[in-house]
Order: C-alpha cells, then sequence, then structure tokens
C-alpha cells in the first residue's frame, strides 16, 4: 500500500497544489481627531495586548503601543517568552506563546520600554494562559442538603494580574462592616460603596484603572481584610468563526458543507478528548499549530523505522522520511487537529476537542505492509508485538483513520480483515478513503465491512474529479462522503505552512472526525453506546446514517452523500441518541 502525496499522481489518494505560506498584512488606520472645548487632555500613552487571555493550547498575541516620541522600544517578559527580548521601531508586533500542559494557568507581564528623547519611559500589560481542564474535577463528595458557610481566613490582597472587570472591588471583614462612617472613609479613598453581598462580603466601585491600588488603601485602613478584583471568567462555548487566519477565505466553506459550524455550537471543552490515531506516513510533531492536540509522546509509535523487511520499531518517535509524500501524514492530522481559535494559519475540524494519536506505518520507500498495518491497528486498540517485543499503548484510540488503500476491484487482505474485525470486535472504529483511480470500485480496506468508506466531492457536492484519470472511486460499499478538493493542510516541517490538498484522503479525516465528535457528545451526555464493545460499529453507522443529506436514497458515486456533523451531536437525534442503549 502507499500513502497519497503531493507532487506525484499514481494509485494514490493525494494530489496537493499550491503549496503556501501565510500572508500578514498590516493595515494603518489613521483617523483626524478634532479637539473641542471638552477636550480635557491629549493622547495618553498605551499598550495593549489583544487577546489577553489564552486558552490551554496558547496561541498568537497581537501586541500594539502609542507612544510618542520614542526612536525604538525593547519587549521583556516575565517569566520569559522565546524570541524575546525583542527590539524594534514599530508600535505593533506580534508574538506566538505555547500552551499549557498542566492545569495550573500561568500570567505573563509582558514589559515595554521605549527609548527616545524623554529618556526611558517603562509601561505593562498581561497576558494569561488558562491550564488544561483538571479531569479530577468532574469527581467528589455530593454537596449537603443544607450548606455551611466557611470562615473565611483569606487575608490581604487579590490577583490584578488576571482579567477582572474594570471599576468593581470585592472585599471582605469579619465584622460586616456596614457602618456609614466605614462608608464614608471607603469614599475618601476611591471607593464607593454599592451593595452588601451577605455574610461579611461588601461590593465597592472605583475608577476604572485604579482598582489595585484602592483595594490597597482599603486593606491598609482597616475596611477589608480581604480585598479583590471581580475576576472575568469567559465561557466554554466555542467561539465562532474561529480565529484562524485561512478560516473565512479558504475553510469556512468546506467546513460548512458538513455543518461543523452547528455542531460546534452544541459542544463544549472537555478534558476528556476522545482519541483518533491517523495510521500513516508519520507527522511533524514540532509543529506548534499541531502539537498540542496530539497524544503524550510516549504514546507515538514507528512501526517500521526505514525498511519493512528489517522493522526497527521506535515507540515515542514519528519523524517523517523526506522526499515526496512526506507530509501526507501531517496533512491529514491537521485536518482533524489543527490548534483552533489561537490566531494561526488553519482551524481543525474537531475544534481543539479530539487528539490524534501519530502511528508511522509507511518506511524510507513509502511502502507499508499488511504487517505494519494490523500492527497498527493493535496498537491504536491498546498493544501489539513487533519482532517478538510486546508495544503496549498508554493511550488507546477510539477512532483510526487509514487514508490509503489498494484500489484493485474485488481485492481483500484476508489476514489484516482478521485484524480488522478484532479490534471492531474491541470497540475500535476504523474509517478509510475509497481511493483517486476513478474506478466503479471502492478500494481495499475502505470496502471492507468492519471499515466505514469514504469518497471525495467538490464545493458542488458532486463526486470530486481532479486531472485525467484520476477521481474519487465510487460504486458499491461506498458509504459516505466528504470534501476532498483543495482542503487546506498543514505541509512540512515548519509552523504555518500549508497546501491545499485534492484527494479522498483529505476526505476520510473529516468522518473521523465527525464519529469522534460524535463519542465525545456521548461521553458528555453520559451515553454508552453499549454494553458490548463489538456493537459499536453498528450504532455509529446508524447515527451517521441518521445525519447524511442523502440518507434517504443511496447514490451510486457519493453514497448517502455528505453527513451533518451537527446531527451527529444533536440529543434529539434519535439515530445517534436512542432513548434506551442498544
Amino acid at each position: 500500500m502507499q500513502p497519497a502525496e503531493c507532487s506525484r499522481v499514481s494509485a494514490t489518494h493525494w494530489i496537493c497544489l499550491g503549496q503556501r505560506k501565510p500572508a500578514y498584512i498590516l493595515v494603518t488606520l489613521c483617523a483626524l481627531m478634532v479637539l473641542t472645548a471638552c477636550s480635557t487632555t491629549a493622547n495618553q500613552p498605551r499598550f495593549e495586548a489583544n487577546p489577553q487571555t489564552l486558552s490551554s493550547i496558547g496561541g498568537y498575541v497581537n501586541l500594539s503601543w502609542n507612544i510618542e516620541d520614542a526612536e525604538y522600544y525593547s519587549l521583556q517578559s516575565d517569566p520569559p517568552i522565546p524570541g524575546m527580548p525583542l527590539f524594534t521601531k514599530q508600535s505593533h508586533t506580534t508574538i506566538r506563546i505555547e500552551g499549557r500542559q498542566n492545569s495550573n494557568p500561568i500570567n505573563y507581564q509582558l514589559i515595554l520600554e521605549a527609548r527616545g528623547s524623554r529618556g526611558i519611559r517603562r509601561f505593562s500589560t498581561f497576558i494569561r494562559v488558562n491550564g488544561r481542564l483538571d479531569c479530577s474535577s468532574k469527581t467528589g463528595l455530593r454537596a449537603q442538603s443544607t450548606a455551611i458557610w466557611p470562615e473565611v481566613k483569606k487575608v490581604g490582597l487579590g490577583n490584578f494580574d488576571v482579567p477582572y472587570v474594570k471599576g468593581r472591588l470585592i472585599a471582605y471583614h469579619k465584622n460586616e462592616l456596614s457602618l456609614q462612617s466605614n462608608r464614608a472613609t471607603a469614599q475618601s479613598l476611591g471607593a464607593q460603596w454599592a451593595r452588601d453581598l451577605g455574610k461579611g462580603w461588601s461590593l465597592y466601585y472605583t475608577r476604572p484603572g485604579q482598582e489595585a491600588a484602592v483595594a490597597q488603601r482599603l486593606y491598609q485602613n482597616g475596611i477589608g481584610q480581604y480585598v479583590q478584583p471581580e475576576y472575568l471568567y469567559q465561557p466554554d462555548d466555542l467561539s465562532l468563526p474561529p480565529n484562524n487566519r485561512s478560516y473565512d477565505l479558504e475553510q469556512a466553506a468546506l467546513f460548512r458543507q458538513m455543518d461543523f459550524e452547528l455542531a460546534w455550537k452544541q459542544l463544549r471543552v472537555d478534558c476528556l478528548k476522545p482519541v483518533i490515531a491517523v495510521v500513516d506516513s508519520g507527522i511533524y510533531t514540532q509543529r506548534i499549530d499541531l502539537a498540542p492536540n496530539l497524544t503524550p509522546q510516549e504514546s507515538w509509535l514507528d512501526v517500521v523505522g526505514s525498511n519493512l523487511e528489517d522493522p526497527r520499531p521506535n515507540q515515542g518517535a514519528v519523524e517523517p522520511f523526506s522526499g515526496t509524500g512526506a507530509s501526507h501524514g501531517t496533512q491529514v492530522a491537521s485536518i482533524i487537529a489543527a490548534t483552533t481559535n489561537d490566531g494561526s494559519v488553519l482551524a481543525g475540524a474537531a475544534y481543539n476537542l479530539l487528539r490524534v494519536l501519530p502511528i508511522k506505518v509507511f518506511d524510507a520507500q513509502r511502502r507499508a505492509g499488511t504487517l505494519q498495518l494490523a500492527q497498527a491497528l493493535e496498537y491504536a486498540a491498546g498493544a501489539t508485538q513487533i519482532a517478538g517485543r510486546v508495544y503496549t499503548n498508554p493511550t488507546p484510540a477510539q477512532v483510526v483513520n487509514l487514508s490509503l488503500s489498494i484500489s484493485i476491484p474485488g481485492f481483500q487482505d484476508p489476514y489484516l480483515e482478521q485484524v480488522l474485525e478484532q479490534v471492531t470486535r474491541q470497540g475500535l472504529i476504523v474509517v478509510a478513503s475509497s481511493g483517486n483511480l476513478d474506478s466503479a470500485s471502492v478500494g481495499y480496506p475502505a470496502s471492507s465491512p468492519f471499515v466505514i468508506a469514504v469518497g471525495a466531492v467538490d464545493s458542488n457536492n458532486k463526486r470530486a474529479k481532479w486531472l485525467s484519470g484520476f477521481a474519487s472511486n465510487y460504486g458499491s460499499g461506498l458509504e459516505f462522503v466528504a470534501p476532498g478538493t483543495g482542503v487546506p493542510v498543514a505541509h512540512g516541517p515548519n509552523t504555518g505552512d500549508y497546501a491545499l490538498a485534492y484527494g479522498t484522503s483529505a476526505a476520510a479525516p473529516f468522518v473521523s472526525t465527525a464519529v469522534g465528535l460524535y463519542l465525545l457528545k456521548q461521553q458528555q451526555m453520559g451515553f454508552s453506546l453499549s454494553s458490548d464493545p463489538g456493537s459499536f460499529l453498528k450504532q455509529v453507522r446508524k447515527c451517521l446514517l441518521s445525519a447524511a443529506k442523502n440518507s434517504a436514497q443511496w447514490d451510486i458515486e457519493t453514497g448517502f452523500g455528505l453527513i451533518s456533523v451537527a446531527r451527529v451531536v444533536d440529543p434529539n437525534n434519535p439515530g445517534c441518541f436512542p432513548q434506551e442503549n442498544p
């Protein structure tokens, strides 16, 4: 079997055209301000970060400032951020901040020094990167029916380095101070008493920008034994459209073909992310626009090494071999798991809600044999034996994506078929591409009854046709289709580089993502697919069929058609969420 590739067109599943790098367009807007008699101050120096809060995957932050009489600027960070200190004569820059691997957030203080005729002036702003969700918080003792208000032992000031509501302070005093004299004292210190919150807590208003200083005065004068800002929390809802630079121009239309945006609205961030194994040519795991959504390194596996005749497995490393087709696995993985809403170029169809397990099966000559695929499937499900050694997977997958095939009509691999049946009985869902040879026969392993077969369509929802003699395979056994024409994908080892992909290799990961999001929604709702893992595939197929746009009538070229992922995760869809588990 061979993977798809970009530069050669052969019996493969992938054609990439137009390798790209992201375009950065800086637009400066100049505005004229008319000063009236009401004006009291000139432009104030400012130093701003947008956004000020990032999710656990990290992302890009735009920094801008407006400081007169400065010749150049230096930027520093505490704690340090790679690339700093940074020196510039510009009034803006963009930085990339890495994500968090644990549940603890981190706050960065950015310090801008403006150097010019007025000497050195310093300004600061703060950026917060949230930690990963702590799964342990999902369990605990049930609350008592009658709550006992605990005594507040906290003394001092809250954290003013994190986002908070401007102009508001919350103060605590164990004696529940409420006398008019205390309110007058607070007002003299810059805090206007607003209301009693009960149990010793009070809300105060103050001038925006003065919160920390006023809190200090309230504490020092005994108005509050503890004073904090009103912290600003953000919803777990997924931002739409996501903040990715190529989304509106190149990705939105593709995702809307399968109603991904409507699906995202019905999902929430969850620490227990289903895993999709991408069994392929390897992945450039160093790309920071992909790495945060990969499983831990100890779970990665290269089952073959450089020569399938002399396999040298390597757990923890899946670097592709250089040459044609080296980016294939990275491209497939990026369709699923490119970091999303972080200011990077591409969004992933999973919107950071799923993880990818990289499993490399192709050797240096781009060959993968029956044994490599079988071992990869076994490893994805939990463990496999290679050359007499057992390799155990610490992060088993629930879904496997196979963007590969042998496109010979009627072909079957009995050894691999037995392994497919075995892992299916273990509860693994396998999705595979149908092939690119314009054949009226679905390639193998997509044609296996234990695999969900996926073909490709174009922007008009018609069977995809690319170059002469190359088009999506079709015919009996084809189940669903997905976008496979001009799909933006990560390309190469360098973060931000991408290409446009054409082929059923691009279509399969869309359906793998749909299955993964279905499992996530099941998990979030507390459903179980079945007490019998062997019937998982039956229920998943039933769900996908209920959400397919041609579900009423199978078509020889597009099967049951595109899947509405919004229907897949809709709890009111009985095809996916029956009242009683099968």
